[in-house]
């Protein structure tokens, strides 16, 4: 029997309202004629109750970010985009957040945010440092090349700080990767790797500045898709988070996120992770340091490992750091 039976009636109707209908808390708290506040209560200790075995895993704050995320109440992407990167470094945390998915499911009508999975471990060449003659190749395409597949949130919160700290690259994105130009920054694997630093816990980490939003739209104009991309700043690192629907799925190609002025000035950012027949695709990555002087961003259609010039443009849209 599910764990929902057992909830008063009050948290049940307070987590249907939230779900099923996807109202906010201000919306239920004017329908229920009850502070805002209270249901944020009756929501977030429904949920404590319905997995408390995973629940006594984390901490209160860390329940508190993961309740949000799964009912829909962060409003903004690098918010969301933070919590998707905790939930990727932390088992405790997605085992709480797929118990509390399983249970919330027959209140659902629509999926419930994405529970991202652990980070891909780095290979053995990366690892030990392997320069050989793939990681000595030079120019664009090459660095482009040398980053995995973009996951679907790899930057922002600590691990964003933790790379700015240690000094190296995140091997990024995305949502779920990320490449760029080879001047100034160097390929690495997860933060501290390089180094023997380690990323700071959440708690002492500041938050990403989020910077400016980007709408991508379709350069074909039979086409539905579009994305929207934001920036985020944190002291002199910049990033992007990416999420974008309606968008082919990728078969006998890749996306990639370029950044663009013209034919003879562009620079690759990141791989795209795989899209499927749902045609959404999410994720983020760290930009060059000389990525204030783009104009355009582009997510482009890619059948080259280490494309040196943008391929099929699907979505482009104005590009700038502020």
């Amino acid at each position: 029997m599910s764990r929902l039976d057992d909830l008063p009636q009050d948290q049940r109707a307070t987590l249907s309202l939230l779900l099923r209908q996807r109202k906010d808390y201000a919306e239920v708290a004017s329908l229920l004629g009850i502070e805002q506040r209270a249901v944020h209560d009756r929501a977030h200790s429904a949920l404590a109750v319905i997995a408390p075995r995973e629940a006594r895993e984390l901490s209160a704050e860390h329940r508190e970010e993961i309740g949000e995320y799964l009912l829909g109440q962060q409003t903004s992407m690098g918010g969301r985009l933070r919590t998707r990167t905790y939930l990727e470094g932390s088992e405790p945390a997605r085992a709480w957040a797929r118990a509390i998915g399983t249970e919330l499911a027959p209140l659902t009508v629509a999926p419930l945010p994405e529970i991202p999975g652990p980070p891909e471990p780095q290979t053995a060449a990366s690892e030990s440092g392997d320069r050989g003659p793939a990681a000595e190749r030079t120019g664009k395409g090459a660095a482009f090349a040398t980053r995995s597949s973009l996951p679907s949130s790899r930057v922002g919160g600590a691990l964003l700080l933790g790379a700015i700290l240690a000094g190296v690259i995140v091997a990024v994105i995305l949502l779920t990767g990320g490449g760029g130009s080879s001047q100034g920054r160097t390929a690495a694997g997860p933060a501290g790797a390089a180094t023997g630093a380690t990323a700071p816990s959440r708690t002492s980490a500041t938050k990403p500045i989020e910077n400016k939003r980007i709408t991508l739209t379709a350069t074909n104009p039979n086409s539905n898709a579009i994305g929207v991309a934001e920036v985020l700043s944190e002291g002199s690192k910049y990033a992007f988070f990416l999420a974008a629907e309606h968008l082919a799925p990728s078969k006998g190609f890749f996306y990639a996120v370029w950044l663009y002025n013209s034919p003879t000035s562009h620079e690759p950012v990141s791989r795209g992770p795989n899209v499927g027949t749902d045609g959404r695709m999410q994720g983020g990555a760290l930009l060059p340091a000389d990525a204030g002087r783009y104009h355009t961003m582009l997510l482009t259609k890619e059948t080259s490992t280490t494309p040196t010039h943008p391929g099929p443009v699907v979505l482009r849209g104005p590009f700038a750091l502020h």
